[in-house]
C-alpha cells in the first residue's frame, strides 16, 4: 500500500467531491489518515421504520454526549483543560487510541443512554480522592 503525505489543502478534505460522483474522501484529523470510498447504488427512498428509530437512538446519544461535554470541556468556569474527569477522558482517547473524547463517552453510554464513566483515584494527592462523574 503507498504511502502518502498529503498536502495542507487535502488534510482538510471530507465528504464527496465531483458532479455526480459517488466519491468520497473521509480524514481522520488526530491520525491524519485519509480513506477514499465509493458508494455504489445508493438508496433514494424515503427512510424505513427501523432507519427512523436508529436515526432517533443516534440523536438521544449524541445530545447526551453534547451535554457532558458542555458542561466538563475546558471553560471559564472550568478552567483550561476542563475538569478532572474531562482530562481523564483524554487520558483514555489516547490510551484507546480515538479520534474523540465523544468516542470514549460513547464507549461508556449504556442501553438506557446512561453514561457511567469508570471512578478515577487523583494520584496528585495522599489522601487518594475518589473523583465521579
Amino acid at each position: 500500500m503507498a504511502k502518502i503525505t498529503p498536502i495542507d489543502i487535502i488534510k482538510g478534505i471530507s465528504g464527496s467531491y465531483g458532479n455526480n460522483s459517488g466519491d468520497y474522501f473521509a480524514t481522520n484529523s488526530s491520525s491524519n489518515k485519509i480513506r477514499l470510498a465509493k458508494l455504489k447504488n445508493p438508496y433514494k427512498g424515503p427512510a424505513t421504520e427501523k432507519q427512523l428509530a436508529q436515526q432517533q437512538k443516534f440523536k438521544t446519544r449524541q445530545a447526551v454526549v453534547t451535554t457532558w461535554l458542555n458542561s466538563n470541556k475546558p471553560s471559564n468556569t472550568n478552567g483550561d483543560k476542563g475538569t478532572a474527569i474531562y482530562q481523564q477522558a483524554q487520558k483514555w482517547k489516547r490510551a484507546l487510541g480515538l479520534s474523540s473524547v465523544a468516542q470514549v463517552l460513547y464507549k461508556y453510554l449504556d442501553d438506557k443512554n446512561e453514561l457511567h464513566l469508570p471512578t478515577i483515584v487523583d494520584e496528585g494527592t495522599d489522601t487518594g480522592k475518589t473523583v465521579t462523574p
